[in-house]
């Protein structure tokens, strides 16, 4: 912690802690994205989650079908919209999710 004087008043003067600023080391992270519920219809608020088409570690691209969902209306596969491998499998399958709510998260690398 530092001291700082801040003059309050006509003479009176303040003393307050500040916090020390620390240098930190940030390690490159890798990106990851979001595979999101997705609005199958107008009305559709929530889905399904039927069946995950691919598994922890497995590599997508674009296009890929990942996961079926059920909702007010049909059953509908869900294409991934990038490309990358997923990294977790965050709703399982027979739950429920609120539209635009992540399901399961693809990250750039397997590891």
């Amino acid at each position: 912690m530092r001291l700082a004087a801040l003059w309050c008043g006509a003479s009176a003067l303040v003393v307050r802690q500040q916090p020390t600023r620390r240098r930190l080391r940030i390690a490159p992270r890798m990106a990851v994205s979001e595979i999101a519920m997705p609005a199958l219809s107008s009305t559709m608020t929530s889905g399904r989650v039927v069946s995950w088409l691919v598994g922890k570690g497995d590599k997508v691209e674009a296009g890929d079908p990942v996961m079926v969902v059920e909702s007010d209306k049909a059953d509908m596969e869900v294409e991934s919209f990038e490309e990358g491998y997923v990294a977790a499998i965050v709703v399982d399958e027979g739950s429920d999710a609120d539209v635009g709510v992540a399901v399961g998260y693809l990250a750039e690398t397997a590891e």
